[in-house]
């Protein structure tokens, strides 16, 4: 249809060790419910932690289990959903599942999406696909509510 996914909804840093932004789960009941995500040793973001919203129950029934997070990442492949990208701008970016490759191909996305690609590459340290980390159910952080509306 005519919707997609708000560029707003790109994570950011809020400091060296802690991000906010918004996720996807197959989970029905996690909608709207916050979590704390800290990446596990032996991954590029180790000790790292972000926060995040989920603001869609989805995934890939065939790949993902019912507690995967999917993390709303501009550039970040577009996964089963493969016309929303191409719709909206044109063109998709990258791989279906991971998106872009490396930090350089961030720029070759509009304007508007390249700050929560380079997210990924600078504060995360690289592609967050497959990494292992812990989460927890926290209050949702105030800035992600008003984001939202959630």
């Amino acid at each position: 249809g005519n919707a997609y996914l708000c560029d707003t909804y790109a994570p950011v840093a809020v400091s060296e060790n802690l991000s906010y932004g918004f996720a996807i789960m197959r989970d029905k009941t996690s909608c709207c419910k916050c979590f704390e995500l800290q990446w596990r040793s032996g991954t590029p973001a180790a000790g790292k932690k972000m926060q995040v919203q989920v603001l869609n129950i989805g995934g890939d029934k065939t790949t993902d289990s019912a507690n995967d997070i999917i993390i709303y990442t501009p550039g970040g492949g577009v996964g089963p959903v493969f016309d929303g990208c191409r719709l909206q701008y044109g063109k998709s970016w990258g791989r279906t599942i991971g998106g872009v490759s490396n930090k350089n191909e961030c720029a070759s996305l509009p304007q508007n999406l390249q700050g929560g690609c380079y997210w990924r590459w600078n504060w995360a340290r690289g592609d967050i696909n497959g990494w292992a980390l812990d989460y927890k159910q926290i209050a949702c952080p105030v800035d992600l509510e008003n984001k939202s509306g959630c």
